[in-house]
């Protein structure tokens, strides 16, 4: 009985030291990392065109809106090389505390050559990163919105989320994910926009929208966005990082219905909130082009 209880110890101990060495080995969440990515996304699609650049940087299962949720490298891959110049840099990244997701976003900029010296369009982009199996990260959403040029912007705010409960493993917080979108679907529909962004968004949510300045503070979202009115929207799908502090969604958003002129596609990131489940940190909506 000693001689077991002895190598139960013994075993025991071995564990602990193991899984010791293994959690000061492990890095910590860096979300300059996701700047450092953003930049050299930046230079590839410079070096090497919009199409190539882009299909270095996509993850296998990432999606773009085109116009609604599709395989981005599919969608790349079918596009034509074009001489075109597309620039862009970021203002801000964050990265969950478990270091698997993370997204950027800042402006941009398009010429419709590198000869050009004046950009002839401008906006801001949202990426949405997660690490792979391999350790290396990729784009697994990535869209943007078209608005008036603005001045540059000094050094990218870099966070990382602060270590918190998990909430139940990672199928519970994927629900209430899915809840709370639902929930912001369901009080758009009754009340409209600025309603759901007044109950659900954080202080310092970012919106981005067509033809609008980039709105960062919540009380000027809503304002902004009173004009708006109500829509029915759908969540089409759902991710979390694995410490259940950060998560996108993604869904259409309709008028009265999915040929309407309203109609349009919406990407959600949600943050683990102080005193609820989830709070919006980022929208970002892009209509769907119609003929006139």
């Amino acid at each position: 009985m000693k001689s077991f209880a002895s190598s139960f110890l013994a075993w025991l101990l071995l564990v602990l030291v193991a899984s010791l060495a293994l959690a000061q080995g492990a890095p910590a969440p860096d979300a300059q990392k996701l700047i450092d990515n953003e930049h050299a996304f930046a230079t590839d699609v410079a070096a090497h065109g919009v199409r190539e650049g882009f299909l270095r940087w996509l993850a296998p299962t990432g999606i773009v809106f085109g116009p609604g949720p599709v395989n981005a490298i599919k969608f790349y891959k079918a596009r034509k090389p074009l001489p075109t110049r597309l620039a862009w840099y970021p203002v801000k990244a964050v990265m969950s505390a478990s270091g698997d997701m993370g997204w950027t976003t800042g402006p941009w900029d398009w010429r419709s050559d590198s000869t050009k010296t004046k950009a002839e369009a401008s906006g801001d982009f949202v990426t949405v990163w997660r690490r792979q199996g391999d350790g290396s990260w990729k784009a697994a959403f990535d869209g943007g919105v078209g608005r008036a040029a603005m001045p540059v912007e000094g050094p990218a705010a870099l966070s990382v989320l602060p270590p918190g409960p998990r909430g139940g493993g990672p199928l519970a917080r994927r629900h209430t994910l899915y809840q709370t979108d639902t929930d912001y679907a369901t009080l758009m529909g009754q009340q409209g926009v600025s309603a759901a962004i007044a109950r659900y968004a954080a202080e310092d949510v970012i919106v981005l929208r067509d033809d609008m300045p980039r709105l960062t503070n919540a009380t000027v979202a809503r304002d902004s966005l009173a004009r708006e009115g109500t829509f029915m929207a759908m969540s089409m799908g759902q991710y979390i990082a694995d410490a259940g502090d950060l998560g996108y969604t993604f869904g259409s958003r309709v008028r009265s219905n999915a040929a309407g002129p309203d109609s349009s596609y919406y990407l959600h990131i949600w943050q683990r909130g102080r005193t609820r489940p989830w709070e919006l940190v980022l929208e970002y909506v892009q209509p769907v082009p119609h003929k006139k």
